[in-house]
């Protein structure tokens, strides 16, 4: 069955004058001379092989064949009209949906997000917060931020950028360092070790990191949670060490309500992107959004000191 749809440039020129009820109306709404509506129309009714219009006098009115067409054609401009308007390049006031990991978005994007409020008060920025990956191609989403270990592939059609580059630190209460005296690697063995469920990010990568031998004990006390904001909040209560990204405790660290428990980070940083669709309509706010991520991380993330190196310990 074929879709190819005749005379469409005649029945938009009909269209017009059912609604004007005047060709030299249609003439003046479509930027065309009055012969040209009239000759379209007759196009049109030599194709149908029906009368669209007729006279009363001076008046025009339509056929009843002419007001069945008229009511469809109403109903299908307008379709094609909203369906344009959905794909269209829209300006940069509007709304802006963006997605997230969770810890990402409540631990660093959210107590953030008011700044960006002051500088684009025309954009409205509804945030999600999810662990599962969501498709910016569908329409429903924006913008994603995910971390290098969830990122897809690269597709030609999506734009992506790196926005963070973090060491995984050990972090704890200031009060549970001052209990414990941390020294040596091996001191923060005596109390609770927080991880999250992710192979990259564990403890036991740490310490051989450290030329420790392998974890055997089973008197450790071992906890892992399935995020980073799980395992901070466990810390910043009071509750053990965490190895977690520095930039999600950057600001305890400057308050002094945790502290690093250690001077090492794991070798392998963690690294968040932004992605969006390359030819997503919303482009203008995307990318006002994304250049104010980037410039907040240039204002808060602080450059990682040097280790303090030591000699590799034996095993206690």
């Amino acid at each position: 069955m074929s879709h190819r749809v005749t005379h469409l440039k005649a029945t938009h020129y009909f269209s017009i004058a059912s609604q004007t009820m005047s060709y030299t109306k249609a003439a003046e709404q479509l930027n065309v001379s009055q012969a040209a509506v009239s000759q379209q129309i007759r196009l049109l009714e030599d194709y149908l092989g029906v009368s669209l219009f007729y006279r009363a006098g001076r008046e025009m009115r339509l056929t009843s064949q002419g007001l069945q067409l008229a009511e469809h054609l109403t109903l299908a401009f307008d379709h094609i009209s909203k369906g344009l308007d959905s794909v269209k390049l829209e300006p940069l006031e509007g709304t802006l949906q963006v997605s997230g990991l969770q810890s990402f978005v409540s631990l660093w994007l959210m107590p953030k997000l008011w700044r960006f409020s002051d500088l684009q008060n025309d954009i409205t920025v509804k945030l999600f917060s999810s662990d599962e990956r969501r498709d910016i191609h569908a329409g429903n989403i924006d913008i994603g931020i995910d971390d290098n270990r969830h990122m897809a592939g690269k597709r030609e059609d999506t734009v992506q950028r790196k926005l963070i580059s973090s060491d995984i630190i050990p972090v704890c209460s200031p009060s549970l360092a001052a209990r414990i005296d941390l020294f040596h690697p091996t001191d923060l063995l005596k109390c609770w070790m927080l991880q999250v469920d992710d192979p990259s990010y564990q403890w036991r990568i740490w310490f051989e990191e450290q030329a420790i031998c392998p974890i055997r004990s089973k008197d450790i006390l071992w906890a892992e949670v399935n995020s980073w904001y799980m395992g901070i909040n466990a810390v910043k209560a009071g509750h053990g060490i965490f190895l977690c990204p520095k930039f999600m405790v950057q600001t305890e660290l400057d308050e002094g309500t945790l502290i690093q428990a250690y001077p090492k980070a794991l070798k392998n940083k963690i690294e968040f992107y932004t992605y969006y669709a390359k030819n997503s309509p919303r482009k203008a706010r995307i990318e006002a959004f994304v250049d104010w991520l980037n410039q907040e991380v240039t204002a808060n993330i602080k450059p990682s000191k040097d280790p303090i190196m030591h000699n590799p310990l034996p095993w206690p």
